[in-house]
């Protein structure tokens, strides 16, 4: 099972789990670590947890602006090459 099979069997047993009474509380985790291969207390984390949304789309970094001006850079070249 995969990662995001995962994240999708959580997601199913979530509200379940959640309107559960102990009794039934038992038995869904079993079938959840079993069927994810979990450990039983990070299910319990994940299913008493905040709710399995997707995946927040990740924002894209802006690159940080050029320190030197391409005039800079070509005198630096020459002291580099001439620096050896």
């Amino acid at each position: 099972m995969n990662g995001r099979s995962r994240r999708e069997y959580l997601g199913a047993i979530y509200s379940r789990y959640r309107q559960a009474d102990l009794r039934e509380k038992q038995v869904i985790l079993n079938e959840f670590c079993r069927n994810t291969g979990y450990n039983r207390k990070y299910a319990i984390r994940l299913l008493n947890g905040p709710s399995p949304d997707p995946r927040p789309q990740r924002t894209r970094r802006r690159r940080r602006s050029p320190t030197y001006s391409p005039g800079v850079i070509t005198v630096l070249g020459a002291v580099w090459e001439a620096a050896g």
